[in-house]
């Protein structure tokens, strides 16, 4: 026994074999009985693709960069998926909805939402997929809970985007507002200085007005009229004053009417943004009512059980006779 080998191997299962297989039976049957005891847990999963577009303006009213609607997302989006569906505020509406507190057995007490939130975490599982979508595996005692703990998920995740999204929206839509409101105020500042000056100058197109004015007193020269050149020139004189200022009322008039279309456009995808309660992920699979239990293996833990009692009963064999054969080499001595 002071050396292990194949053949003492042998020898050692040959003279203990029915002691083994009778450890082996009896300690099978009994980890068979205590995993009756042990709670049957069943599975529900759903699946999800995240999209590649976020904000559903870009895709439907952007002229320029239009974005596909249709186009899944990749790793990094993804890896939102997975940030916000295991957050706090769609566990403790799962929690709340369900009553999952009294349903896991949780007594109220100081420690009792740590005690639920390790709960959740071990039955709610939530992973990438091997082509970038995301898994959300629930398990639970009721087979109905779990499925609907799931779905219940799937859909506050969407709720919980939308309410991100309103939050930052909200904010954009209030700041275009107010700079649009700006911009019109300006236009209308504008349109009346322009009103104001052309009716004191009697013109409303310095430009144009010019070339007229000086086409006529080109006539008016060739015709020796000299009243009606001095009539004339003393337009012209009002348009040298005023032309100018006019022209360049007009201009800005222009300016802030092509700024105030941009901001319109940009306000509208806004509005868009905010009003939009399109789902944005594409939900695969919903989770459905498992008719069998995942867990717990029996047979795993049967197996494994009976091999380890088996296992400690041959060492606890070995280190028995290691002790036997031990005591009878040093019984000649003393004699």
């Amino acid at each position: 026994m002071n050396s292990l080998n194949y053949k003492g191997t042998l020898n050692f299962l040959k003279k203990h074999c029915k002691l083994l297989c009778i450890v082996f039976v009896v300690s099978g049957l009994v980890s068979a009985g205590l995993s009756l005891l042990l709670t049957n847990y069943y599975k529900s999963q759903a699946l999800l693709l995240p999209s590649a577009v976020n904000s559903q303006s870009k895709s439907l009213l952007n002229e320029g960069d239009r974005l596909d609607p249709y186009l899944y997302g990749t790793e990094k989006e993804s890896e939102y998926i997975l940030e916000m569906l295991g957050s706090w505020p769609i566990l403790e509406k799962t929690a709340i909805k369900f009553n999952l507190k009294e349903h896991y057995g949780i007594n109220n007490g100081p420690a009792a939402g740590d005690r639920l939130l390790l709960k959740l975490q071990k039955n709610i599982q939530i992973k990438r997929s091997d082509y970038l979508g995301v898994k959300l595996t629930v398990w639970d005692k009721d087979p109905k809970y779990a499925a609907d703990i799931a779905n219940y998920m799937i859909s506050e995740l969407n709720i919980l985007r939308y309410k991100m999204k309103e939050a930052k929206a909200d904010s954009i839509k209030s700041c275009l507002e107010a700079s649009r409101q700006r911009i019109v105020d300006e236009i209308d500042v504008l349109v009346d200085s322009v009103a104001i000056l052309s009716h004191d100058a009697k013109m409303y197109n310095p430009e144009h007005y010019g070339d007229r004015l000086a086409m006529e007193l080109a006539k008016q020269i060739a015709a020796g009229n000299t009243a009606g050149v001095s009539r004339i020139e003393q337009k012209m004189d009002s348009v040298a004053k005023y032309g100018h200022q006019i022209a360049n009322l007009i201009g800005q008039l222009e300016l802030k009417r092509k700024t105030l279309q941009t901001w319109d456009e940009h306000y509208e995808q806004a509005v868009l943004d905010l009003n939009a309660q399109i789902p944005t992920d594409f939900i695969v699979e919903y989770a459905t009512v498992s008719s069998k239990k995942d867990k717990p293996k029996r047979s795993i833990i049967v197996l494994i059980s009976a091999l380890c009692c088996t296992l400690i009963a041959a060492e606890v064999l070995v280190v028995r006779e290691k002790y036997s054969s031990k005591e009878q080499d040093a019984t000649p001595q003393e004699v």
